[in-house]
């Protein structure tokens, strides 16, 4: 099974490099499941990020510098824990045995629902599973310990080695993963 994890700084390209593999896979006609987070831009600056359903669309606000305010925060940024109850989780447990799973991103954001880890729990072992994740993630311990468990290779980003990466990741998704 493929299990892949990219890190890298925030506006290395590992969301760009997500949807490419994710256009790859589908042109061999995987069946691909699980979440994007694309970030939204208003005058040039960063206002929010929004969660969306790469198999069927749904899209919801993850967090927004000025919405959903009196619940958790991330930085200047409050976190809508409704979006991952309606787009994030359904999305994850909607993957069917042997399809690409992928989550985009195992971030601090994701994090604060408690159901997020569960539900890649109750998915895994059927599914190959490509995302992205966040630099710290080994100073938590519930997810380092998911990383470790289910032996995910991590992959770092940077922008001088993103073609190649993409190139290496391509190679094992043709090799690991079939059309169902």
């Amino acid at each position: 099974m493929l299990r892949v994890l990219i890190t890298g700084p925030p506006g290395v390209g590992k969301t760009t490099l997500i949807k490419r593999l994710v256009d790859h896979a589908r042109s061999m006609g995987v069946e691909v499941f699980g979440f994007i987070t694309t970030e939204v831009r208003e005058g040039g600056s960063r206002v929010g990020f929004r969660i969306v359903d790469i198999n069927n669309g749904r899209e919801a606000w993850l967090a927004h510098v000025s919405l959903f305010t009196g619940g958790p925060t991330v930085g200047k940024y409050n976190v809508n824990l409704r979006a991952m109850e309606e787009v994030g989780i359904p999305a994850i447990r909607a993957a069917k045995p042997g399809s690409l799973l992928v989550i985009d991103e195992i971030g601090k954001m994701e994090l604060m629902h408690r159901d997020f880890l569960r539900a890649l729990e109750e998915v895994i072992n059927g599914v190959h599973f490509l995302g992205t994740i966040y630099m710290a993630y080994r100073t938590n311990r519930p997810v380092a310990s998911f990383v470790s468990k289910y032996g995910f290779k991590i992959v770092e980003l940077t922008r001088t080695n993103r073609d190649q990466i993409f190139n290496e990741l391509v190679k094992e998704l043709n090799k690991e993963v079939k059309p169902i």
